[in-house]
């Protein structure tokens, strides 16, 4: 039984989207859909860790989602890189994920490294910030189905 549960992952990104659709309160809405897409990625990619072979204690205990891309990508994949001939390649193309082609460099890198860009820091601030300073959450929920997606593609063939 694995403790990261990608299907509550997608359950989480899920809610996300409900949130902002039956939304009251838009501010409020905003904050709660954005938190809880970005504990959609944190399990998702806690999930690639898990199917990478590592231990739960190898696993670190924390919320930095820069921290555990960067702890994903230093993993390994298949890929069909030449005609149906699967390919071990290192897990960083995660990083270069298109989240949505509107914006300009919204990858996975770009937004998981949410602090270098100034915004609202996960979780503390996200939830408990006077001021929520964020990417539209529109993006965020993409952004937690998109690395949903890749776990799922990758789930059985990860290596760390």
């Amino acid at each position: 039984m694995s403790e990261f549960n990608i299907s509550f992952a997608q359950h989480m990104s899920d809610a996300s989207l409900l949130i902002t659709q039956n939304a009251s309160i838009k501010d409020e809405s905003e904050r709660a859909a954005i938190y809880t897409a970005l504990v959609a990625c944190e399990i998702a990619l806690k999930s690639a860790l898990e199917c990478s072979g590592k231990s739960l204690s190898q696993i670190p205990k924390t919320h930095s989602l820069s921290k555990l891309l960067n702890l994903v990508c230093s993993c390994t994949v298949l890929e069909d890189i030449t005609n149906g001939k699967l390919t071990r390649v290192p897990a960083v193309r995660l990083r270069g994920v298109v989240i949505d082609s509107n914006y300009t460099d919204a990858t996975v890198g770009n937004l998981l490294e949410l602090e270098k860009y100034g915004v609202s820091v996960f979780p503390n601030e996200i939830r408990y910030g006077d001021t929520l300073n964020h990417f539209p959450v529109e993006l965020i929920q993409k952004l937690s189905s998109k690395i949903i997606s890749w776990v799922k593609l990758h789930a059985d063939n990860i290596k760390a």
